[in-house]
């Protein structure tokens, strides 16, 4: 036998270390061709000039093979010097995409197997491992921690943005109301919680799963030993093991959040550094799509501002793959949510998937009432793997999923994004609800739409309909306040949707047609192929311009890291300086100004109690969202202005920039006034509708922890009062003897506040009858979904009639005529809008 191992010897030192060489020499598989242009110009870059950068993220389309490229930067890593190279992924789905994907092009690679043991070929550097995040970073990592952790030399974080959120992930325990802990935290914070809300404590004990209270950091800082006692109790349960040895000795500086369903702890700010296999890796790399924004990787990951503003692309080409995008709400404003979902749902015979992204599970029960496919959390993998093997009949519905989904080609023709994405986290979603309209909230919903929009395109040759449903997603992507933080390639494409959506509305008007007929369409010209469609897409494609990266929220996030890194350090004036720079160094809005604030204060607690009440209580006076502070807080009463309704109408139409913004507001506003929206979303857009119908608005449980959910001023000492139960399910028959206990507790605090003067009580619910022993000390309305969507109804067609009028010559006599009109007069929402409830029935 020839021994070719021994001529293999003689010529170790010629093996291919340029990752484009390395290519030409592995044994692939005939379907793999020669690296396209776009691969070949990055590798030649990052072997040239980029190989030795410490950070660095790398931009390509998607399906442009970023796969490809990690793997051949690792292995030249390994053919130079034998180096431990490490592939990662968000998930197991990823893991198995990337094991095809190595077999395809011949690049060996390894796996841990049973036992939980790193294999011999990574150790010794002679093949890449590929494995997933969680395998890599939690509290028992079999890579080690602190000073324990093992060498890696070059790391690969493919979807690294979902790796960020994995990572996150790692630091927060959260634990369900079905465990004993849960009901020992409770206990410990029970007192504190009822300080930042009554009403909102009293949802939470009954499990309400959308009302969120977090426990004031002082409170914490307190009670943080009894906690940490009470967690370490249950250190070795599944939900607490994984995180416990990351968090126990920083367990103070910890938040912790509670809902109606779960308790989320988890650190002020991600401890990376307990990863030294990370930190200390010759070179990490993050896989990042073109239309992400990569400034998180800044606080999430500690990489440097430069880094982030300085990726590895290629220049050519500027887009990849064919979104359009349909809004059908601008077609026809008749074309409501629930017309779409009963045209596009129910099973049908067609030769491709269709699948909606929904943000919750209650919005998904819309769908499976027209027996649309819902795909629960552990069967997602086979619910794909049909689709992807041609069962195309149901409509596949995914709840809250907007990244780490493939659904390429065939699997996918027709998407539908329905509504704005939720957060599913309570310390996300508490954030969100302090700072929703900051640059960082804003960027990371864009980001989320972005993901979710990208699901359904997965090359340069696939295409997909975008139907987008649901008034505050519309809004977001077409407000020129929000549509900015999309990147340049999800702008043009959005831009090209609305001018889709005024030629379809041309062409409705123009041959009258049916809205429906119209969007229908335009699907079929996507889906049979259109050359016109396709021709003038590519056109205005071609022309979409970079714009300048803004380093104003990087600057931001590292002066957010670099505070809590001074904090951790136990150098809180320090991390004050660090937050006081930002505020004097940005423009800032009142409720992100409050923001930064209470973060101050949280930091100055250390030094001073007294001076961080008074940096809360300034916080709080800011953005009413906030941590009510010990003290210093007092109830302002709402009072009607001395204007009149019709007036103040006017003046807020005016202050929309004109007919199209204005009804894309308020229909945002009307789409998260629904049953099944989340309670602070429902009631924050509750607040926005009174302002819009001309009345005084407040939320005192929000704004001040006391009082109803929603109170209008409709005339001088005329008031509505209204408590909100977004959540309950529309089945529901009764309203529940606490329930009732809450409308009267706050029909008493409105007594005491304002005395005995009219008052409208509404109990915002999908039930009429009065449940056992549920009994009401006042006259109380009830506002059911049927009632609700009457009075939308009527709000629609009222703002309708502001079409045909030039809104800087509106007359209060025409608006008033319109009220009456369209049953808005303050009246009508009690009579035409409202109903009794219904004595209990054994």
């Amino acid at each position: 036998m020839v021994d070719f191992k021994k001529k293999l010897q003689e010529h170790q030192g010629d093996r291919k270390v340029h990752p484009a060489e390395i290519y030409d020499t592995l044994d692939r598989k005939s379907v793999a061709g020669p690296l396209r242009p776009p691969q070949r110009d990055l590798l030649n870059k990052w072997f040239d000039s980029r190989k030795d950068d410490k950070d660095l993220i790398v931009k390509l389309h998607t399906g442009q093979g970023k796969t490809l490229i990690g793997l051949l930067m690792l292995q030249s890593r390994i053919n130079s010097s034998e180096e431990r190279c490490l592939y990662v992924c968000p998930n197991r789905q990823l893991v198995d995409q990337v094991k095809l994907e190595a077999q395809k092009f011949g690049i060996p690679i390894c796996e841990i197997k049973d036992g939980n043991i790193l294999p011999d070929d990574f150790s010794t550097g002679k093949r890449i491992l590929v494995t997933t995040i969680q395998k890599l970073f939690n509290g028992r990592t079999i890579f080690g921690l602190n000073s324990k952790s093992i060498k890696i030399d070059n790391i690969v974080l493919d979807d690294s943005h979902a790796c960020i959120d994995a990572i996150r992930n790692s630091f927060t325990v959260r634990l369900p109301k079905s465990e004993k802990v849960y009901g020992e935290l409770l206990a410990l914070f029970s007192d504190d919680l009822s300080k930042q809300g009554a009403g909102t404590f009293l949802e939470i004990e009954q499990g309400y799963q959308s009302s969120i209270l977090p426990v004031p950091y002082w409170d914490w800082s307190m009670k943080c030993d009894e906690a940490l006692r009470i967690l370490h109790k249950y250190s070795e349960q599944d939900n607490v093991k994984f995180t416990w040895p990351l968090i126990k000795d920083i367990f103070d500086h910890c938040h912790c959040v509670f809902s109606g369903s779960e308790v989320e702890l988890q650190p002020h700010n991600t401890a990376i550094d307990a990863f030294a296999f990370f930190t200390n890796a010759r070179q990490r790399i993050l896989m990042s799509a073109t239309t992400q924004d990569d400034s998180f990787f800044i606080k999430g990951l500690g990489f440097s501002i430069e880094s982030v503003r300085n990726p590895l692309t290629s220049e050519t080409p500027k887009w990849s793959g064919e979104k359009m995008i349909l809004i059908p709400w601008l077609v026809d404003q008749t074309i409501d949510r629930e017309q779409i979902i009963a045209k596009l749902a129910p099973p049908s015979t067609k030769s491709f998937g269709v699948v909606a992204l929904v943000p919750s599970g209650q919005r998904a029960m819309d769908y499976e009432s027209y027996k649309a496919k819902i795909a629960k959390s552990g069967d997602i993998s086979d619910a794909l793997r049909a689709l992807r093997k041609g069962n195309f009949n149901e409509t596949l519905v995914l709840v809250n999923r907007y990244d780490g989904i493939d659904l390429p080609d065939e699997a996918c023709r027709i998407l539908i994004l329905d509504g704005l994405p939720h957060s599913n986290s309570l310390i996300d979603r508490y954030e969100e609800n302090c700072r929703e309209t900051s640059d960082t909230m804003n960027v990371r919903q864009a980001q989320r739409i972005e993901q979710g929009l990208g699901r359904g395109v997965r090359g340069e040759k696939d295409y997909c309909c975008m139907i987008l449903i649901g008034g505050d997603l519309v809004r977001f992507i077409r407000s020129a306040e929000t549509n900015r933080y999309f990147s340049p390639q999800t702008r043009k494409q959005i831009a090209l949707g609305l001018e889709i959506a005024d030629m379809g509305e041309t062409e409705s008007k123009d041959t009258g047609k049916d809205g429906w007929d119209v969007v229908l369409s335009l699907i079929r010209q996507s889906l049979n192929r259109n050359p016109d469609w396709k021709a003038y897409y590519t056109t205005q494609m071609d022309s979409i311009t970079e714009g300048p990266l803004s380093s104003r929220l990087h600057n931001l996030l590292e002066a957010e890291r670099k505070a809590e890194e001074f904090a951790m350090a136990g150098q809180y004036e320090k991390a004050c300086e660090t937050i006081q720079n930002v505020l004097d160094t940005n423009v800032l809005a009142a409720r992100e100004r409050g923001w930064y604030l209470q973060m101050q204060a949280r930091h100055r607690y250390w030094i001073s109690g007294t001076g961080s009440n008074q940096l809360q209580l300034s916080a709080y006076n800011q953005n009413r969202s906030l941590l009510k502070p010990r003290e210093g807080v007092s109830y302002k009463l709402l009072q009607s202005v001395s204007s009149t309704r019709a007036s103040r109408i006017i003046d807020f139409a005016k202050s929309q920039g004109g007919y199209n913004e204005l009804v894309l507001n308020v229909s945002g506003m009307l789409s998260n006034v629904s049953f099944g929206t989340p309670a602070d979303k429902f009631e924050s857009s509750l607040k926005e509708l009174g302002q819009a119908l001309g009345f005084e608005s407040q939320r005192p449980d929000s704004d001040y922890k006391e009082g109803p959910d929603n109170l209008w001023v409709t005339e001088p000492n005329d008031y509505v009062m209204f408590e909100c139960k977004s959540e309950v399910k529309d089945d529901r028959e009764e309203i529940v003897k606490h329930e009732g206990g809450q409308m009267n507790t706050h029909c008493a605090w409105f007594e005491n506040k304002y005395g005995k003067v009219p008052v409208t009580r509404i109990l915002v619910i999908p039930a009429i009858n009065m449940g056992y022993a549920t009994r009401f000390t006042h006259d109380v309305r009830i506002l059911r979904k049927g009632k609700l969507r009457e009075l939308k109804k009527c709000i629609t067609a009222f703002f309708n009639e502001f079409r045909a009028f030039d809104l800087d010559t509106l007359h209060e006599p025409q608006v008033h005529k319109w009220l009456v009109h369209h049953r808005l007069r303050a009246e009508d929402i009690l009579n035409e809008h409202t109903e009794s409830p219904r004595n209990y029935q054994r």
